[in-house]
This record gives C-alpha cells, structure tokens and sequence, in this order.
C-alpha cells in the first residue's frame, strides 16, 4: 500500500494556486489630492480630500500579478478637477502583500495625461484588502502646465 501512495504522488504534479491577488476586484479609496496651475491659469498649490473608485482584474504571470484598472478621483478642488481613466498594474506579491506599480492615462479636464504611481496592497481577509498609493499627472495643455499628486488608502473586495 505504501508504494501505491508513493507511486501515486509520484504521478500527480504538485497544485500551484492563483495568487491570493488574481482575479475580479472592486474598491472604494479616500485621498488627499495636491495640485497647482502655473502659466495662462496661475492657481496656487492647492490641497484636496476626496473619495475615488476603482474596479480591475488581475492575472497571475510566473511570480508577479499584471492587470488593469479602471479609477475614479473625485477630487473637485484639484486644478485637474476629477480624473479617471485606466491604468495597467504590475506587481510582486509576497505571501499577503503585494507591492506594485501602475501607469496609463487619465482623461478629464483639461486633457488626456500619462498617469502613473507606486502602491502596496495587503490582503487581510479571503475577499478583502487593503490599499495605500500615490499617483501622479503632469499636464501641459492651453499654455498652462498643471502638477496634480494624490496620496490614497482604500478597501478593494476581491471575488476570488
């Protein structure tokens, strides 16, 4: 019997699970948004607290997570007004935390930006977790550069 067992494991490949950040996810983030406006609009750096949303889906690829998200900053006192838009992320997890980067384009007033930031997501929960980012935008549209910097933690629920 036991060389049955032995034989039997033996033939059977070992089970590599998804990532505990793979799949479907949706979240709520609240922020506190810098911005300023230099050139044919001056507005002085101005500070704002908002809330966002986001929904995105991430793969497993060898050892790092890759997907994409779609945002929503409702930071109505920014230079940029609110944003949104979809960035792609890429990150490492380590057992429940996963460190990552995200960069793409964020669309609103006044224009279309390159978009990108640093973030570290902790999952402490089977479909729950936690989320603290900085992103950044840089405009240059109708003789007006605007700098636009948010500092967000959010909840995401994941439907894995």
């Amino acid at each position: 019997m036991m060389l049955s067992n032995l034989v039997h494991a033996q033939s059977v490949p070992p089970q590599t699970g998804a990532s505990e950040f793979a799949g479907p996810y949706v979240g709520f983030k609240l922020g506190v948004n810098t911005s300023d406006a230099s050139g044919a609009v001056n507005k002085a750096s101005h500070t704002a607290i908002f809330p966002g949303f986001t929904a995105g889906y991430n793969f497993d690829v060898d050892r790092f997570v890759a997907g994409a998200e779609v945002f929503a900053d409702l930071h109505h006192g920014s230079t940029t007004s609110k944003d949104g838009g979809i960035d792609a992320k890429f990150g490492m997890p380590f057992n429940q935390c996963m460190p990552y980067i995200r960069v793409g384009l964020t669309m609103d007033r006044p224009d279309t930006r390159l978009h990108w930031g640093l973030g570290v997501e902790y999952k402490f929960a089977k479909h729950m977790s936690a989320v603290s980012e900085w992103t950044t935008d840089t405009s240059n549209h109708d003789g007006t550069r605007r700098t636009n910097n948010s500092f967000t933690i959010g909840v995401q629920y994941h439907f894995n």
